[in-house]
């Protein structure tokens, strides 16, 4: 009787021993997992007279590297019941369809880029950067010579807060009337004005952040996503077969 004691005392002593580590390692598990969010975007432009001709613009501000970037897919947004990341959704998931046609019935804004999509958004050194671009305006395939009207980087991170770092550049044909002809280049304007937005900012889930810049303008929100459970997997019983008993076939009498 006094070992089966002693053996409860010390199983229970070593539950207590363990169960911070247990704890441990269900945190770090969690930890571990990138939670899922939903965002949205929408990328427009000023057209309102005089709109960033304040403003000193270089002749080559640089462009987005999408070396190690991914992109949009389009499809279905669950595969086998689980979100893709990364997949385009439908209208219907958009929030932000309502600023998109207010800004194509005005004289100041044009929009011209807007996608809604999932991913798991992990630590800034793992993150990921989605690309993303616009055909030229000629609507001939991009080169160096012909860049994308509108090209640019996301990378959404989040480590004690969520995080948006945002790369976006505007090409825009340059105007015959370019001032730019009289700099020194024999004569010749070049053919497009380019426009950089690079920017950082920290969100909060379910708020709508605007990003400010004198020619282009961001809006964007996240929302918290919870990945739908698996659908559980059921096993069929199966059914005893039941025989009635007035066909059973009775037994031989014993003895013959």
């Amino acid at each position: 009787m006094r070992s089966m004691r002693v053996s409860h005392n010390a199983l229970l002593l070593c539950s207590l021993l363990l169960q911070p580590l247990l704890l441990q390692a269900e945190d770090a598990t969690e930890e571990s997992t990138p939670p899922w969010y939903q965002f949205e975007v929408l990328v427009f432009e000023r057209i309102a007279p005089g709109a960033g001709s304040t403003e000193g613009w270089p002749d080559d501000p640089g462009r987005p590297d999408p070396s190690n970037a991914t992109g949009f897919s389009k499809g279905d947004p669950l595969k086998g019941g689980k979100p893709v990341a990364f997949r385009a959704l439908p209208a219907e998931e958009r929030s932000l369809s309502g600023a998109w046609g207010q800004m194509r019935r005005s004289r100041n804004y044009r929009p011209l880029y807007h996608v809604a999509w999932r991913q798991p958004v992990d630590h800034p050194d793992k993150a990921k950067q989605i690309y993303f671009s616009l055909l030229p305006a000629d609507g001939d395939r991009a080169s160096d010579f012909n860049p994308p009207k509108l090209e640019g980087v996301l990378k959404l991170s989040i480590k004690r807060y969520l995080h948006l770092d945002a790369d976006i550049v505007l090409h825009r044909p340059a105007a015959a009337t370019d001032p730019r002809v009289d700099e020194g280049n024999y004569g010749f304007a070049p053919r497009f004005r380019h426009y950089r937005m690079q920017h950082s900012r920290r969100m909060r889930s379910g708020k709508l952040h605007y990003i400010d810049h004198p020619v282009i303008g961001l809006l964007a929100v996240a929302e918290r996503y919870v990945p739908p459970e698996p659908e559980p997997v059921v096993t069929p019983v199966p059914v005893p077969t039941i025989v009635p008993t007035d066909k059973l076939t009775p037994a031989p009498p014993q003895g013959q």
